[in-house]
């Protein structure tokens, strides 16, 4: 996007860079170990990444937004997400798996 913002920005063509956080949708199911109820709660809502890219969108012609983060005010602890997806796959006896 950093190319194409550079490229094209004298032509009147606008590029954003999204990066959302966990955002909660479906395919956080597929997780590892997927989120409780009550960490989805926490989770960046589909509505409240919309609502950013309208906000990019529709924006006067003379703004771009260049790059927008979107994360999660309370910030999931992912530790225990890491040490399974570590071991998966891992032969049985592979020093230090569980």
């Amino acid at each position: 996007m950093t190319f194409l913002h550079a490229t094209f920005r004298n032509h009147n063509i606008r590029s954003t860079t999204i990066l959302p956080g966990e955002v909660n949708t479906p395919i956080m199911d597929t997780r590892v170990r997927p989120p409780s109820t009550e960490e989805r709660a926490r989770m960046v809502d589909p509505d409240d990444v919309a609502q950013a890219i309208l906000l990019a969108c529709t924006l006067p012609a003379r703004t771009t937004i260049e790059q927008l983060v979107i994360s999660p005010t309370f910030a999931r602890d992912q530790g225990p997400d890491n040490e399974i997806s570590r071991w998966m796959g891992a032969p049985d006896g592979w020093p230090g798996k569980p």
